[in-house]
């Protein structure tokens, strides 16, 4: 039986969708041969801290294929983040809603439909936030794992990367138009060390979340009339390093304040910030 994992979150993250369908003005993939849009000017830039790091924990698991994770960190804003700033000073509205989101720190007043989240009138800030799942090392089995020499650390290779443009209501709520996938974009990074650490260790947990998890990556203990049950689980080192990484003209979903979004094409770089996050920079964009 193949080997799945579940997911576990280390920080509780609040996420309530809300409405129905969402309108898209575009959702063109086709990659252009220019970088910048006489629309948004040719020196287009726009960098925000994103200051939170979120790490979260990987169980092996043995249900169906759509419940397979990886480890993955996520990087977002928070009230504290303070780097935001943007070379844009035009007028054209896409451009300007790439500057605000990417290069600032602002609010805005709901427009769109009453939600579980925010009510018209109301106020609301765009949280972006970039997602990062590793490979998963290669072990088959605890027996293979000790085997290996039950290694405490790992090394991995990133897998894949998303941007997600999260709105955010007065108490501090992060929501969404519709379901994750519809709001979210892969963002395909090329960084100068691909190389990250896992963190390996066999934990205690619950008995009762232990019936979904593989028993070939878990084991029983007994002290007394007592039984424990521990499992294998990776996650990444609680410092990851990002070095310089790129990403070329990439769709990416840009909402709106009237709960519309529309697919923008963006190029920049992310490299380390001097906290635990990381500095995402716009430097092209392409609105047509």
């Amino acid at each position: 039986m193949r080997s799945h994992l579940v997911l576990l979150s280390l920080s509780f993250l609040s996420a309530c969708s809300g409405g129905g369908s969402e309108p898209l003005r575009k959702d063109n993939t086709t990659t252009p041969s220019i970088t910048q849009t006489a629309q948004c000017g040719d020196s287009f830039s726009a960098q925000r801290n994103l200051n939170k790091q979120e790490i979260n924990t990987a169980y092996w698991q043995i249900e169906g294929e759509q419940l397979q994770t990886k480890p993955q960190v996520n990087f977002f804003t928070t009230r504290s983040s303070s780097l935001a700033e943007t070379s844009y000073r035009g007028s054209e509205t896409l451009c300007e809603q790439v500057a605000n989101i990417f290069g600032a720190d602002i609010r805005e007043t709901w427009q769109g439909a009453e939600t579980s989240s925010i009510k018209p009138g109301q106020q609301l800030k765009y949280t972006p936030e970039l997602s990062l799942s590793f490979s998963l090392p290669n072990f088959a089995s605890l027996a293979d794992w000790r085997a290996q020499g039950s290694p405490r650390s790992v090394t991995t290779q990133l897998a894949k990367s998303t941007l997600t443009v999260w709105y955010e209501n007065n108490e501090d709520q992060r929501f969404l138009q519709g379901e994750l996938v519809n709001n979210q974009k892969e963002l395909p990074l090329n960084c100068e060390n691909n190389a990250f650490q896992l963190t390996v260790l066999l934990s205690e947990i619950d008995s009762q979340f232990s019936a979904n998890l593989n028993p070939a990556y878990c084991e029983e203990s007994r002290n007394g009339n007592i039984t424990k049950t521990s499992c294998l689980n990776v996650s990444l080192a609680e410092t990851v390093a990002i070095e310089q990484c790129q990403f070329a003209l990439t769709d990416v979903y840009i909402p709106d304040s009237q709960g519309n979004k529309t697919a923008v094409k963006l190029a920049g770089k992310v490299s380390a910030a001097t906290d635990s996050g990381v500095i995402l920079n716009v430097d092209g964009i392409d609105i047509n």
